[in-house]
């Protein structure tokens, strides 16, 4: 009998000897593919709770979930809403806790076994309760669950190990009281296009406001094993979480094909402004290596940054993406925040080979003080997918977003030159708080990798300084004499003695002589002749006045409406009178006008800009273009004389400051503008009704930014966020610099 018992043995040894071979011959063949994503955060219930949440991808056919018997399903079929069990979590004692751990289906990528899963971590009863709830005292805790079956990936990372492992840190008391963790969220498989250059945003946002790094993680953090994660081959992974990867064929640090799996790793964490750490959170996801031959779609309007949204209130989330196949993508959320419609709902239209994808959020009171970080994906007919996050924080303290922005310059597709000057209509916040500006400038649509700019404007107008610069450089007791494109500005000194001012230099010029010509007779000379210069100088001034011939802007100038006096058309054929086209944006009875806006006239034909002038100087009305509030007793003050375009037909007006809200304005061109043939306007034109400004004042902001490279095309926008923390966006505009 002992010698039965003793051969039954060494065939079971034999068995599990070999069983352990195949194992390691054959990692891959074990279900394999049953984790393929995961990421954990927590939050407080209190100052002694933790309320741990997670997020985790599966593969649909994983065979070690069990099905809730209560939860009314009739097979183990992994459909959206479905709730299984599997595994524990380790508290920090060394042990898996005994409570149960469930997990929700919140999608699902195809009806295949293969397909993806991405489930919820929480509790079923009678009802579903994201997150598991714990206990713990003062100090520093980690968090794990994991298991053994990670999707296999390229053979460059196989020393990373099978197993999976997903830790948090959590921090209480001392110098961490009040403190959550961040929060973050990938899609499950991000694609990269093979033989490209690639960079992916990973996306995190904090309850408490604190700054976040990125770092690689760990094999033990992630593998449970000693070690250094080896990273996807030539992937770079910056502290501010921006991911870029050079997947061309002549990288030749990179062995790649179609389908490849590469496993990405990451520790976001929160820090005190020492250092340390005040918690940390997993993400591990994998990039797939796709087809060369189909680009991804692009996303045109994505929200940037955080967006903080206020209990009870509404808000509305606009993206667009388009795809160089001039078919219009598909765009998704892959991880909403809510299932319940009346909270969480989206609609999608399409209009020339552009999607456009609008969010709807309603947070209730349940959802107060909690943060989100949500994938939106655009595929393409090709079914190449293109991923982008952005993170939402949901506010307890009623609030409302300020006004967007409004981009004023550079236009929509301009060719510009460097140094750029953007400028934009600032905010208006209805509660009354100050705003603050963030400039984007990027040079992709979506604006991947690029950091915003603060612009220090805050709630308050700051007059940019090419608009009060002539008037505080030098204080002259009368204004600048008017002046046009070709021509030098000149003084008028006409409060000033000019017999003053030459005695002044003729001293001068003899201070010097008397200092470079020693001998006497020489000296009498130099004198001479310059008394004969001045002489013929003063005659020719008194026999032909150069002001004579250009049309005046100063402010005091009244009159005639033809500056010149004089018709210098006989050198031309043409005798045909110029006319105005137009008047835009500013035309007659457009209300709503922005109290920002340029005033653009057009004319009928290619004008003289020598005869093409406004008030500068004053309010007063001078030059041959005005625009007034009160049938031209006074007019708008601009910023410079009447920019010429499209040769010379298009004319446009920047005025000094905003104008008035709610005001009606009228455009008035006089017979004193002239064409390149001499001819004069046979008449004055005036708009009938004029145009009315809007009710909403806003500054006028100005910021330059000379460090932009020719010949590469830009996008732009500002975000202003108010001392809440709501924000808006502006308009995503583009130009090109030459």
């Amino acid at each position: 009998m002992h010698f039965i018992k003793a051969k039954v043995s060494k065939i079971i040894l034999a068995l599990l000897s070999v069983g352990i071979v195949i194992l390691l011959m054959f990692p891959a063949s074990l279900s394999a593919t049953h984790f393929r994503y995961g990421t954990l955060s927590w939050d407080l219930v209190d100052n002694d709770t933790i309320r741990l949440k997670g997020a985790i991808g599966w593969n649909a056919g994983h065979v070690s979930w069990n099905e809730i018997s209560d939860y009314g399903e009739t097979s183990l079929s992994t459909f959206v809403g479905s709730v299984r069990d599997y595994l524990d979590v380790t508290w920090g004692g060394g042990s898996p806790t005994s409570s149960d751990m469930h997990h929700k289906v919140l999608s699902r990528s195809g009806s295949t076994t293969s397909d993806s899963v991405i489930t919820q971590m929480g509790t079923y009863s009678s009802g579903w309760t994201e997150g598991l709830t714990h206990d713990y005292d003062n100090g520093t805790h980690i968090i794990y669950w994991g298991s053994s079956s990670r999707t296999s990936v390229h053979s460059d990372q196989s020393g990373n190990g099978g197993t999976w492992r997903n830790e948090t840190m959590v921090r209480i008391g001392g110098d961490f009281v009040g403190n959550v963790s961040p929060v973050s969220a990938v899609p499950d498989t991000v694609r990269v296009q093979d033989n490209k250059t690639f960079s992916y945003q990973v996306s995190a946002t904090d309850a408490n406001g604190d700054n976040l790094t990125y770092r690689w993680g760990t094999k033990a953090e992630f593998f449970g094993s000693s070690g250094t994660f080896v990273m996807p081959t030539g992937m770079t992974l910056s502290s501010s979480g921006l991911i870029e990867w050079d997947v061309r064929d002549n990288n030749t640090a990179l062995s790649t094909t179609t389908d490849d799996l590469w496993n990405a790793v990451i520790m976001v964490e929160d820090r005190l402004d020492n250092g340390t750490a005040k918690s940390r959170i997993p993400i591990d996801f994998f990039f797939k290596v796709t087809d060369s031959t189909n680009d991804a779609a692009e996303f045109t309007v994505f929200p940037t940054g955080t967006q903080t949204i206020f209990s009870g209130s509404t808000k509305t989330i606009t993206i667009k993406s388009t795809d160089d196949s001039g078919t219009a993508p598909t765009i998704t959320v892959l991880n909403p925040p809510s299932d319940n419609s009346s909270i969480w709902s989206t609609s999608s239209s399409t209009s020339g080979g552009e999607t456009t994808f609008t969010i709807t959020f309603a947070p209730d009171s349940s959802m107060e003080d909690t943060s989100y970080v949500v994938n939106i994906r655009s595929t393409d007919g090709a079914s190449m997918t293109k991923d982008q996050s952005f993170g939402i924080q949901v506010s307890s303290v009623t609030n409302a977003d300020p006004t967007a922005p409004i981009l004023i310059s550079p236009a929509d597709g301009a060719n510009v030159t460097s140094p750029v000057s953007f400028q934009f209509a600032g905010s208006t916040d209805s509660d009354g708080d100050n705003v603050s500006y963030t400039r984007y400038v990027c040079t992709n649509s979506g604006f991947v990798g690029c950091s915003g700019t603060s612009v220090t404007a805050g709630g308050n107008f700051v007059p940019p300084f090419n608009q009060n610069f002539h008037d505080n450089l030098i204080p002259w007791p009368s204004p600048l004499h008017a002046a046009t494109n070709s021509q030098q500005i000149s003084q008028d000194f006409s409060m000033i003695p000019k017999l003053f001012i030459m005695l002044g230099v003729l001293g001068l010029l003899s201070v010097i002589m008397s200092l470079s010509v020693k001998n006497i007779k020489y000296r009498r000379i130099a004198y001479i002749l310059f008394l004969i210069i001045i002489g013929t100088a003063v005659s020719c001034k008194k026999g032909s006045d150069p002001d004579s011939s250009l049309p005046s802007n100063n402010g005091s100038t009244t009159g005639t409406d033809d500056p010149t006096g004089t018709d210098d058309s006989s050198s031309s054929s043409d005798t045909t009178a110029p006319t105005v086209s137009s008047v835009s944006t500013t035309a007659d009875n457009q209300s709503s006008v922005s109290i920002t806006d340029n005033i653009t006239v057009t004319f009928s034909e290619a004008m003289d800009t020598n005869y093409v002038s406004t008030s500068t100087a004053d309010t007063n009305c001078a030059g041959t273009i005005r625009v007034s509030s009160n049938n031209f007793s006074s007019c708008v003050k601009m910023s410079s004389e009447p920019v010429s375009s499209n040769s010379n037909k298009t004319f446009t007006l920047d005025p000094y400051d905003n104008l008035t809200r709610l005001t009606t304005y009228k455009t008035r061109v006089t017979t004193g503008v002239k064409d390149t043939a001499g001819n004069a306007m046979s008449s004055q034109y005036e708009t009938s009704s004029g145009f009315t400004t809007d009710n909403i004042s806003t500054a006028k902001i100005t910021v330059s930014d000379p460090s932009l490279t020719s010949g590469t095309t830009y996008y732009w926008k500002v975000v202003a966020t108010d001392t809440k923390g709501a924000s808006s966006e502006s308009e995503t505009w583009s130009f090109t610099v030459q």
